[in-house]
């Protein structure tokens, strides 16, 4: 299970939706998810093509959060079991033009 660091600029994306408490529950949910199984089906994770840092999982239709690992294994992949920083939470395509 990985740990999850947040960055300063997830915290201040999250600050900004406080006032949506449905969105609030959906990004507590993902996070959960996203430390206790990252392979949960319904996070939908996927890298992000022009970050090849930077991993995105599914809040809602709508909202994604980025994260990239803290560790590599030999074979080039992620250590899920290593920290995660997370990194924003943007609408779909905001995220993709912008993951840090």
């Amino acid at each position: 299970m990985p740990e999850l660091i947040p960055s300063k600029k997830f915290s201040a994306d999250l600050e900004k939706l406080k006032s949506n408490k449905s969105l609030i529950k959906k990004v507590a949910k993902c996070l959960t998810f996203l430390e206790v199984n990252p392979f949960h089906p319904g996070l939908h994770i996927e890298r992000i093509a022009n970050d090849p840092s930077a991993w995105s999982a599914r809040v809602d239709k709508t909202y994604r959060i980025s994260f990239e690992p803290f560790a590599y294994l030999p074979s080039g992949n992620p250590d899920w079991t290593s920290p995660l920083r997370v990194l924003r939470i943007l609408t779909h395509d905001d995220l993709y033009k912008n993951p840090h």
